[in-house]
């Protein structure tokens, strides 16, 4: 099988063709400076592409070609990291301005063979017990990690310490280098050799390589913070910060150089396709497409042009104080608000927040009428409440909770049920269709096209909050279930009881997170049910669910009036539901669409809305005082 050049070898190549930065440079030359580890990029892309123009190649460090570039002596640093506020400054004073774009991923994926007896995540804890210079002699039974293992000798096989990989390695551990006793393979391809040779090893390669290898290897997950839990190496994981084996570059570029020749269609090449066959011969990873838009969009300077080292804040909850603040509307996000309002208050005392969940149209009505500070809100105000808020001058701040979504589980035998619309989930689930009149039991009745098979319902227990989520999106209004199924609170026993009625006529619902425990239990003879609400039968995917397009799925939010925000009640609520140690609530309330990574950027909107508020509520107290001074005089 082909596999990716590993990053070292790659860079040997490419070290043979890099210019010769001694050359004597001219205006037109494209002066490209920085890390020895994204120059190549560039380079290369350059090369492929038969782009024109004249680029000199200079690695001087992330450092020294930041510095460059904020000097204007150079056109493009390449970095490793993102640019840091002294830098940036240092730009801003030189009138340096510039746009910054993430290029590429240099993932590390630890990998085994399939039928290995290491474990299948590893937490932080275990990585720098397993890895650091300690280890060596201590450590050498896969049982003795947290994560739990076979009882077996282990073996790691990693590249040379040369490697980016070891590099990224090697900065996650505790002590200089990694444990000296590990095997060291000098390539991607000898890593996996050696692997296929020990059931009981675990290599370090590239994502990349890992991919390629396909079924021929187990990729394990790595579980570096509580609050995300374990995760996969994937350009989306490492882009939301819950994978850690990482390392992201980047690239600056002077604005002002744009129009020298090759260079806006240089860079246009290297961000504008996650498809680019330079980054696979580098071994590297491709930035997501969300990314790969903010890199445009940077490109272009028609909006954020520092896209991921702009979210610096220094906001801090007062250690003490005392405001009231009021919440109300929809109760769809009650349960998460509610909890996260318990740990709020008895943290800090001295706020008072009323939380009254009287309907989502209720809440909205007396947040546009500036009765109360937060709406908890399900979607976007209709054309009425907008025009209510704006006639009494009230503006909103949106703060996005995430989606909740109800996934409908079946018998794997049940190749009618994969795909069912909204009538038919109404007729089988409303407590209608359990009415000795109607006697529902069997499939054929909700559709002629389904066999004669017995409907087999299980349920939570009555209350359940995505009971009631599943009969509003199916049947467009808060319609009462049937409660002559078999009930259960636990989802894994309800999704197992699915999978074993005979002729396959099952049917059970869970949120989301519950079926993730259901995966995870590695429970067998189940499928998901995709959905059908008129637009074509629609799967439950994280992608679906977080875009909406999952027709069981409803969006919750905040709605916070602007002026409020100078309330220090408010400000710090909002701040401590954004903290990271806040987001394991998030998840554990179903939510999906906000991401642990998606918080720093979320901070950085609150601060900048709280200083807003802050700014106008001190103009609002200094104008009757300056027309009170105006007026003698007039």
């Amino acid at each position: 099988m082909k596999r990716p050049l590993s990053a070292a070898l790659a860079l040997v190549l490419i070290a043979l063709v890099t210019l010769n930065p001694a050359f004597a440079q001219d205006s037109t030359d494209i002066r490209v400076v920085g890390s020895g580890l994204v120059n190549p990029i560039l380079e290369l892309t350059m090369q492929e592409n038969g782009i024109q123009g004249n680029a000199v190649f200079e690695t001087t460090g992330t450092v020294n070609g930041i510095d460059l570039l904020c000097q204007g002596s150079a056109d493009v640093a390449t970095a490793t990291r993102t640019i840091n506020a002294d830098e940036d400054t240092k730009c801003a004073t030189n009138s340096i301005d510039y746009s910054e774009m993430r290029v590429a991923h240099n993932v590390v994926a630890l990998v085994s063979r399939t039928d290995s007896s290491s474990p299948v995540c590893l937490t932080a804890s275990d990585l720098n017990t397993l890895l650091a210079p300690s280890a060596e002699g201590q450590i050498t039974n896969w049982n003795q990690l947290s994560g739990g293992g076979g009882d077996s000798a282990l073996s790691l096989v990693v590249p040379p310490a040369s490697n980016s990989l070891y590099v990224v390695l090697d900065a996650l551990v505790q002590g200089d280098g990694l444990r000296p006793d590990v095997q060291i393979a000098e390539n991607d391809n000898a890593v996996i050799e050696a692997l296929q040779q020990n059931t009981a090893a675990v290599g370090v390669i590239s994502l990349s390589s890992a991919l390629a290898a396909g079924s021929e290897l187990r990729i394990l997950q790595v579980n570096a913070n509580e609050a995300v839990g374990c995760s996969s190496p994937s350009s989306e994981s490492v882009e939301a910060e819950a994978y850690p084996l990482q390392q992201s570059y980047y690239i600056y570029v002077n604005r002002a150089n744009l129009t020298k020749t090759g260079l806006t269609e240089l860079l246009s090449a290297v961000i504008g396709s996650s498809d680019n066959p330079v980054l696979n011969t580098l071994g590297l990873t491709p930035v997501t497409s969300a990314s790969a838009e903010r890199n445009s969009v940077a490109l272009a300077g028609s909006g954020e042009k520092r896209p991921y080292s702009a979210t610096v804040t220094d906001f801090q909850i007062p250690a003490q104080f005392s405001a009231t603040a009021t919440i109300a509307g929809s109760a769809v996000p009650r349960e998460y608000v509610n909890g996260l309002l318990t740990t709020f208050q008895q943290a800090y005392p001295g706020a008072t927040v009323n939380l009254q969940t009287r309907g989502e149209v209720e809440g909205i009505r007396r947040l546009c009428n500036g009765e109360i500070d937060i709406a908890l809100a399900t979607g976007d105000l209709n054309a009425d409440q907008q025009a209510a808020c704006t006639a009494n001058n009230v503006t909103l701040l949106p703060v996005e909770i995430g989606r909740q979504a109800v996934v409908l589980v079946a018998s794997a035998e049940s190749s009618y049920l994969t795909c069912l619309t909204s009538q038919h989930l109404t007729t089988v689930w409303s407590a209608e269709s359990a009415k000795t009149a109607n006697n529902l039991t069997t499939w054929n009745q909700v559709d002629a096209s389904f066999p004669t098979e017995t409907i087999m319902l299980f349920t939570p227990l009555a209350g359940d909050t995505y009971g009631d989520l599943l009969m509003t999106r199916v049947s467009g209004r808060s319609t009462p279930m049937r409660d002559d199924g078999f009930s259960n609170r636990d989802a894994l026993y309800r999704a197992a009881a699915t999978a074993n009625v005979a002729g396959g006529g099952g049917l059970t619902f869970m949120s989301w997170p519950d079926y993730q425990r259901v995966i995870t239990n590695n429970q067998e003879r189940i499928q998901l049910v995709a959905v059908d609400n008129g637009n074509g039968c629609v799967a439950p995917s994280e992608q679906t669910i977080s875009d909406g397009t999952y027709p069981l799925s409803q969006a919750a939010k905040l709605l916070i009036r602007e002026s409020a925000l100078s309330n220090t009640t408010v400000q710090s609520f909002v701040w401590y539901m954004a903290t990271d140690a806040n987001y394991p609530a998030l998840a554990n309330a179903g939510f999906q669409g906000v991401t642990f990574g998606s918080l720093p950027s979320l901070r950085e909107r609150l601060q900048n809305a709280f200083r807003s508020a802050q700014d106008a509520a001190a103009a609002a107290e200094a104008t009757p005082e300056a027309t009170a001074e105006v007026t003698p005089g007039s």
